[in-house]
């Protein structure tokens, strides 16, 4: 089966600047993209076109060549993140691009139409997929779909069943009055987090088939909703059979599934795991057949990211209090080094600024007794000697 994946985020422009603060689109996009390309069987590289606040023509050129490449039994998927309008009296949805202008919706967003006509039709034989992570806004029944009316931050739950058909499964969801587009952390969504989770996990395969079907998508996607505690309805509406094949997950292999519950854990608290989940890992070491060398192999591959980050701290931290030493306060010049040096560590404002508070909060200037070895000292350049009238002393 082919995969034509079309990735599409968009925080820019009239609309998502009045109605989303923080959009987490672009995010959300390039975790996506990566968990696909990590997780997914045979996905290459160039099936998965990225489009980051792309404007109305972008993305129509983008979706009527993903289509035209299509053939038969090919995966056809759109996925698209931002602020999405919903005519409340016919349903009709709309994705806005940057350049989309609020006085004219209807010609300056893709509309669910538009989709419609571009992709191919049923008799194709394709799976057609849109996967919409939106803010989304509903315009009054009585603009009719021309005007803006006034955005409202959500969509009724009455006005689910209104969802136009775009001639391919849809999957969804609404949010709140209070939390239009719910929030997993600092960066994703709640809707693409748990999307993401349940690809990396294979807990999206619900049957334990090796394959990700529709109906394994909807049922998954309910669930994880649904454990959040936070109010989101899912939709899952549209074309096809709920057996239809969406993704193929990797070959079950036991040192992956090692790796990833390691990685799982340390990223949770930033490298360390707790006594609690090292019993979780050594259970799971003896039940996935792992060697102790293996797992031990295993972890330092997943720490190795964390080693070199706490790494580059504690050298940033040396750095700058030897820089205190040099000069209290800090001029620009040496200023100026620090962020040079924060760059090449790859260290983050906050990182840094969390170091030199703690750093000056105890400072107490006594005087530099020796440079760090990686800080050596250069030597002076040697001018040519000068006589008393001014002259090199050189002969002519």
């Amino acid at each position: 089966m082919g995969k034509h994946i079309l990735l599409i985020g968009v925080s820019e422009g009239e609309l998502a600047t009045d109605h989303t603060e923080h959009s987490p689109a672009i995010a959300n996009i390039t975790a996506l993209k990566e968990t696909l390309l990590t997780e997914i069987d045979g996905l290459r590289d160039d099936q998965v076109i990225t489009l980051i606040n792309p404007d109305l023509r972008q993305m129509r050129h983008a979706i009527a060549l993903m289509t035209y490449r299509c053939r038969h039994g090919d995966l056809c998927l759109i996925y698209y993140t931002g602020c999405g309008v919903i005519d409340a009296r016919t349903g009709t949805i709309y994705l806005p691009a940057n350049d989309t202008r609020l006085d004219a919706l209807t010609t300056t967003a893709i509309s669910s139409d538009y989709i419609r006509q571009a992709l191919p039709s049923l008799q194709e034989g394709l799976s057609r997929v849109m996967i919409l992570d939106c803010m989304w806004g509903a315009l009054p029944a009585q603009t009719s779909g021309h005007g803006t009316g006034g955005l409202t931050p959500h969509l009724s739950r009455l006005s689910a069943t209104q969802l136009a058909d775009c001639n391919c499964a849809l999957f969804t969801a609404l949010g709140s009055n209070a939390q239009p587009w719910p929030k997993a952390n600092a960066d994703l969504s709640l809707y693409t987090h748990c999307l993401i989770e349940g690809i990396a996990t294979g807990l999206a395969d619900v049957d334990a088939d090796g394959n990700i079907s529709m109906g394994d998508l909807q049922t998954y996607m309910a669930q994880a909703l649904r454990e959040t505690n936070q109010e989101i309805l899912p939709i899952a509406l549209g074309a096809g059979s709920a057996q239809d094949v969406l993704l193929s997950a990797k070959p079950y292999s036991p040192e992956r599934e090692y790796h990833r519950s390691v990685a799982e854990y340390a990223q949770k608290h930033q490298g360390h795991i707790s006594p609690t989940e090292r019993n979780i890992l050594e259970f799971l070491r003896h039940q996935l057949g792992i060697t102790p060398q293996q797992a031990v192999d295993i972890e330092a591959d997943v720490m190795r990211p964390y080693v070199v980050h706490q790494e580059n701290c504690d050298r940033y931290r040396h750095a700058f209090m030897t820089a205190l030493e040099l000069e209290a306060p800090l001029g620009n010049p040496l200023k100026k080094w620090l962020r040079h040096l924060q760059g090449e560590l790859a260290l983050s404002y906050e990182e840094v600024s969390t170091i030199e508070a703690q750093i000056l909060s105890h400072h107490q200037p006594a005087g530099l007794q020796t440079l760090p070895r990686w800080l050596t000292p250069v030597e002076p350049p040697k001018l040519p000697a000068h006589s008393p009238n001014g002259h090199s002393s050189r002969n002519p």
